[in-house]
């Protein structure tokens, strides 16, 4: 056998108690030995030294082969065995009482170390039924008295052998020290590692794949979602004007707080592509059609009413054109997913009413939620919106009905003086608190022009 095969063959489960075994018997037989050398044991219990020396070696060949076909029982097998052999061989050799003891705890300390307590189970029953068959069948002679250099000798080979497997016991520690220490850390760099990432994704994706909700792989579904899209007004004029450092201060600020607002609110945050910025609701984690698209539209007001605070503190920093984001929100079916290659792929949206979506933001007013119909539908009992007409958008083959969302209608309430009225064909909204004077005629005037003609065409 070559000696890479002899390392292959000891390192297997079944023979990784092979060097303790050599020793723990190696011992024994030297024990012995030396008994004979002095007179104290009879010359025919040789038999006993070669019994020592060659069983290790054939145990561990047998268990090898009887691992294969019984399992983890042979490695119990062997340990029996061997509680077998040291009662025969101490039986055999005739060692006294004093000595005996130091032999048996050799084989205890071995059992515990490699089964735990419950090696006593199988360990002392067998070392005594063993002692108990072979006196029964040979009934040899039992030294009483042993001259003390063999006492002192036996004691010497129990300290050796305490002292070798307390050392393995030691260097076991400190290797399986070393390496936890060394999985601690590489789980800390891990987990640094994988908050750096979650950086790049959104953090409802993040906890998808590392909780094994989402195959990394490319694929999509169909979905029903709110989407969102918005954008700085006026940002590519501005960032003429600024230098890019202070630009860059700028956008990360409000991106910063744009998106501590998305996921506030539950969005999933697809992109930020320079000032503008892309929320979808209801993927990875859905709470129903509806409640998806009022967090989207909740969201979008408290983005708005952040951008009042933000433009404060720009102004604070010199910065004199105010800055106002303009944002669409749609709802439909969508296709969400990974796209992209195996080696480099992106979780997002596709679908026309992706699109949909990013014309209402495109053609929304400085501050205004632009929203469709169906988001509309969806919202309207909680939140105000104002008719905005149709639009034509690219794609669709209808003109599309758009809203533009005032606030939530519990903030509309008794504070203030609010009549709405809405219909097919009709939407009315009149805040009686904020019509500025001057204009109040002009509107009565509206009214009452809307009404003739109305009564002209029915009547």
């Amino acid at each position: 056998m070559s000696k890479e095969t002899a390392g292959s063959f000891l390192s297997q489960p079944a023979c990784r108690n092979y060097p303790v075994r050599v020793l723990s018997y190696s011992l024994t037989a030297l024990a012995i030995a030396y008994g004979i050398y002095l007179g104290s044991l009879p010359a025919n219990r040789y038999i006993a030294v070669v019994y020592c020396l060659a069983y290790p070696h054939i145990a561990t060949l047998l268990l090898y082969f009887l691992k294969q076909s019984i399992g983890k029982k042979a490695l119990i097998a062997a340990h029996m065995a061997d509680a077998a052999s040291l009662g025969a061989i101490l039986t055999i050799s005739g060692l006294p009482l004093l000595e005996t003891p130091l032999f048996i705890t050799m084989l205890v300390s071995t059992g515990l170390i490699s089964f735990g307590v419950r090696s006593l189970l199988y360990s002392i029953p067998t070392l005594l039924i063993a002692i108990e068959v072979i006196h029964h069948l040979f009934q040899p002679e039992l030294l009483v008295v042993m001259p003390p250099g063999l006492t002192l000798f036996c004691i010497a080979i129990f300290a050796l052998n305490t002292f070798i497997q307390s050392r393995q016991l030691r260097l076991k520690h400190k290797a399986f020290t070393s390496l936890s220490q060394e999985a601690e850390q590489q789980q800390e760099r891990y987990t640094e590692l994988a908050h750096d990432l979650a950086k790049y994704l959104s953090p409802q994706v993040w906890e998808s794949i590392f909780l094994g909700r989402k195959a990394v792989k490319l694929g999509s579904q169909r979905k029903k979602l709110t989407l969102f899209f918005s954008d700085i007004k006026g940002f590519t004029e501005l960032s003429e004007e600024l230098e890019p450092e202070t630009l860059t201060e700028l956008l990360n600020q409000y991106l910063t707080e744009m998106s501590e607002i998305a996921l506030r609110h539950g969005g999933t945050i697809d992109k930020f592509v320079g000032d503008s910025m892309v929320v979808f609701f209801g993927d990875p984690k859905t709470r129903g059609p509806k409640e998806d698209a009022r967090a989207a539209v909740s969201m979008a007001l408290a983005m708005r009413e952040q951008m009042t605070v933000l433009r404060r503190q720009w102004l604070d920093q010199g910065i004199e054109k105010p800055l106002e984001i303009r944002m669409g929100i749609n709802t439909g079916y969508c296709t969400v997913g990974n796209f992209g290659a195996d080696n480099r792929m992106d979780y997002t949206i596709i679908g026309k009413e992706v699109n949909l979506a990013s014309r209402l933001e495109s053609v929304a007013k400085a501050g205004d939620i632009l929203i469709s119909h169906e988001t509309w539908s969806l919202i309207k009992d909680i939140i105000l919106c104002q008719t905005m007409g149709d639009i034509q958008v690219k794609g669709f083959s209808r003109p599309v009905s758009t809203y533009r969302v005032l606030d939530f209608r519990k903030n509309l309430g008794s504070g203030k003086e609010l009549l709405t009225f809405e219909t097919k064909g009709f939407a009315m909204s009149l805040d009686l608190n904020s019509v500025e004077e001057h204009e109040v005629r002009r509107i009565i005037k509206t009214l009452k022009l809307s009404a003739k003609e109305l009564l002209d065409k029915t009547f």
